[in-house]
């Protein structure tokens, strides 16, 4: 068994890469925020859920698709400059608090190693 296939450190690095994208999407969104005809960008994970609730093995990836359900200005695009500063900012902090507890699961794993066999 490697020593570092664990469910656990698997499922933090797939919220960490989510909350990375979600970060990469929502700031992509902001700098396009005076582009004519640009429309905002989301990350869903229904499919994500939706498989872990039946208990499918397989890793869905959350995916990156266009918002519809917000209303474009006169100029075609559909950023809300607010919107998007709140999703940036919750997926920062969701993204901390996931190397936190990764940092935690580390630490315990360093602790083990350095006191096994004493």
């Amino acid at each position: 068994m490697p020593l570092f296939d664990d469910r656990a450190l698997g499922a933090l690095e797939r919220g960490m890469d989510a909350m990375w994208l979600k970060q990469q999407v929502s700031s992509h969104n902001i700098a396009n925020v005076e582009t004519p005809g640009f429309k905002a960008k989301k990350v869903e994970f229904k499919d994500v859920l939706r498989e872990t609730e039946q208990g499918v093995e397989r890793i869905a990836k959350p995916m990156v698709e266009e918002d519809a359900a917000t209303q474009a200005r006169p100029d075609g695009n559909n950023v809300q400059v607010e919107k998007e500063e709140l999703e940036l900012w919750k997926a920062y902090s969701q993204y901390s608090a996931l190397t936190m507890r990764m940092s935690g699961k580390l630490t315990t794993l360093r602790y083990v190693i350095n006191n096994t066999g004493k």
